[in-house]
Protein backbone atom coordinates (compact mmCIF):
# COMPACT_ATOMS: atom_id res chain seq x y z
CA UNK A 1 0.00 0.00 0.00
CA UNK A 2 1.43 3.60 -0.77
CA UNK A 3 1.15 5.84 1.58
CA UNK A 4 1.24 10.12 1.28
CA UNK A 5 4.73 9.23 3.15
CA UNK A 6 5.50 6.60 0.74
CA UNK A 7 4.88 9.18 -2.15
CA UNK A 8 6.79 11.94 -1.03
CA UNK A 9 10.08 9.18 -0.25
CA UNK A 10 9.90 8.12 -3.68
CA UNK A 11 9.06 11.44 -5.42
CA UNK A 12 12.31 12.59 -3.62
CA UNK A 13 14.50 9.53 -4.65
CA UNK A 14 13.22 10.04 -8.50
CA UNK A 15 14.81 13.44 -8.00
CA UNK A 16 17.83 12.31 -7.35
CA UNK A 17 18.05 9.79 -10.03
CA UNK A 18 16.90 12.51 -12.71
CA UNK A 19 19.45 14.82 -11.21
CA UNK A 20 22.25 12.33 -11.00
CA UNK A 21 22.65 13.26 -7.31
CA UNK A 22 23.94 11.28 -3.92
CA UNK A 23 21.20 10.62 -1.39
CA UNK A 24 22.09 10.10 2.17
CA UNK A 25 18.89 7.32 3.37
CA UNK A 26 18.29 7.13 6.97
CA UNK A 27 16.31 3.69 7.27
CA UNK A 28 14.55 1.84 10.83
CA UNK A 29 17.51 -0.39 10.72
CA UNK A 30 21.12 2.16 9.53
CA UNK A 31 22.01 5.34 7.54
CA UNK A 32 23.52 4.37 4.26
CA UNK A 33 24.79 6.73 1.20
CA UNK A 34 24.76 5.86 -2.47
CA UNK A 35 22.62 7.17 -5.60
CA UNK A 36 19.55 5.80 -7.05
CA UNK A 37 20.05 3.06 -9.37
CA UNK A 38 15.91 2.84 -9.83
CA UNK A 39 12.65 3.03 -7.86
CA UNK A 40 9.65 1.57 -8.34
CA UNK A 41 6.04 1.03 -6.57
CA UNK A 42 7.73 0.05 -3.12
CA UNK A 43 10.94 -0.21 -3.22
CA UNK A 44 13.88 1.68 -3.97
CA UNK A 45 17.09 0.10 -5.35
CA UNK A 46 20.74 2.45 -3.89
CA UNK A 47 23.80 1.51 -5.57
CA UNK A 48 26.49 1.77 -3.36
CA UNK A 49 30.15 2.13 -4.21
CA UNK A 50 31.98 -1.17 -3.62
CA UNK A 51 28.92 -2.78 -2.64
CA UNK A 52 26.72 -3.20 -5.07
CA UNK A 53 22.95 -2.75 -5.16
CA UNK A 54 20.94 -2.56 -1.89
CA UNK A 55 17.29 -2.93 -2.32
CA UNK A 56 15.29 -1.25 0.46
CA UNK A 57 11.35 -0.99 1.31
CA UNK A 58 10.27 2.57 1.04
CA UNK A 59 7.78 2.40 4.02
CA UNK A 60 11.48 1.21 5.49
CA UNK A 61 12.96 4.70 4.96
CA UNK A 62 12.63 7.42 7.31
CA UNK A 63 14.45 10.43 5.96
CA UNK A 64 16.29 11.28 2.48
CA UNK A 65 18.74 14.02 2.21
CA UNK A 66 19.76 14.80 -1.01
CA UNK A 67 23.95 15.51 -1.01
CA UNK A 68 26.00 17.70 -3.91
Amino acid sequence: MVTIATKEISNELMTAYKNHKLVLLETVDCTLTGSVAAVNDDEAFIERPAKGVMVIKLGNIKKVTLLK
